[in-house]
């Protein structure tokens, strides 16, 4: 269903179209993901499932399900962790050969699969995914994620000319992304203080553009940040959100001298475009995708961080303290590291050791009580 984690399903595609390569590669996803996968030159057919409504998702997931089922599927991978509704899918279409991924022992789940396969939370997720190839005698490995240099290859002339109606193409830029999902928008990093990093990234890098990006979706949000930016600074400063399609995202995200994200899917596109990246994780932990060589992570590792893992809603109910801890300072010193190329900028990450609470006075996180609301 995410942005982030079909990126990270790459490795996967790539190894699976180089070990069989007369194959047809078919993806079934949520609808919002469509121009997303048309980015992939290795998948041969997407199906989706409009999941807007209760009136859309039943006729869209009737016609998918059918399409399946009239194709005769082979193989049939299961990616979705933390739903069972794909369950469906791979039940309904009849493969020959099922695989799907388990963080926990269910009777029922192992009823279903031909083979299932452990989601280790302290392992990349590329990695994981790879398990499935090698459970089908891959004998190719593509390990990297998937760099769009098709893309760039086919479409750089269109994509330049929408950038350039945007922005000065002379000028270098920073992106920043405030936002999260709705799936766990406990990943956010409060908007006060995108809002003031901004202000002094601007201040002590004039030369430098602040670009924001955000779907159709997060429009209004993002315009509430660049409304709240110093007034000053807004001539260096663009808001693109809602103004991108998926590959103009991927082809300003190319261009970048540094990009400031949340835990979200164009960070996941800048991973694999190997930017220089500044990712500030909370809910989620960063050792799930590895150690990056042109990432610095910023992440507080609290005590019942990652809590994603486990549970469908955090037991802070949103009161997320492991991206409160972060720091405006912080941050900006990294940025300024980044950006001034310090050999060391990205060495490390914080978040070495487990923080229990706040202080020695505090309540310890993690702690729920019987509304599941944090002490």
């Amino acid at each position: 269903m995410g942005m982030g984690s079909i990126i990270q399903s790459t490795s996967l595609l790539m190894t699976l179209k180089t070990n069989f390569p007369d194959a047809q590669l078919i993806y079934v996803t949520s609808f919002k993901n469509h121009y997303l996968l048309k980015s992939f030159p290795f998948v041969d057919k997407i199906l989706t499932v409009n999941d807007k409504t209760i009136f859309n998702l039943l006729p869209s997931m009737v016609k998918t399900v059918s399409d399946l089922w009239i194709r005769k599927v082979d193989v049939f991978i299961n990616l979705e962790i933390y739903s069972y509704f794909s369950t469906l899918f791979t039940v309904s279409c009849f493969p020959k050969y099922k695989i799907g991924f388990y963080r926990k022992e269910s009777r029922i789940q192992l009823g279903v699969y031909s083979k299932m396969i452990f989601f280790n939370t302290k392992a990349p997720v590329n990695t994981i995914y790879l398990q499935a190839a090698k459970l089908l005698k891959c004998n190719s490995i593509v390990t990297e994620l998937y760099n769009y240099r098709y893309l760039f290859e086919n479409d750089s002339a269109f994509l330049n000319n929408k950038l350039e109606k945007l922005m000065d193409p002379s000028k270098e830029y920073i992106i920043v992304n405030p936002n999260a999902s709705d799936l766990r928008i406990e990943r956010r990093w409060d908007s006060s203080n995108y809002i003031e990093m901004i202000n002094r990234t601007i201040e002590y890098f004039p030369d430098k553009l602040i670009v924001l990006i955000g779907s159709s979706e997060e429009t209004d949000y993002v315009e509430n940040i660049f409304q709240a930016i110093d007034k000053k600074f807004h001539s260096k400063t663009i808001n693109t959100a809602g103004k991108l399609s998926i590959t103009e995202l991927i082809a300003l995200i190319q261009k970048s001298s540094l990009m400031i994200t949340n835990d979200t899917g164009p960070m996941h596109i800048a991973f694999a475009l190997n930017k220089k990246t500044i990712a500030l994780f909370g809910p989620c932990s960063p050792y799930e995708y590895g150690n990056r060589q042109n990432v610095f992570f910023v992440y507080k590792n609290i005590y019942c961080s990652p809590c994603v893992h486990h549970f469908s809603i955090s037991p802070c109910n949103g009161d997320n303290q492991c991206m409160k801890l972060i720091t405006r300072e912080e941050v900006i010193r990294v940025i300024e590291k980044a950006l001034n190329n310090k050999p060391d900028w990205n060495s490390n990450h914080s978040g070495n050791g487990i923080i229990y609470n706040i202080s020695e006075s505090d309540q310890p996180f993690g702690i729920v009580d019987r509304k599941t609301k944090l002490f």
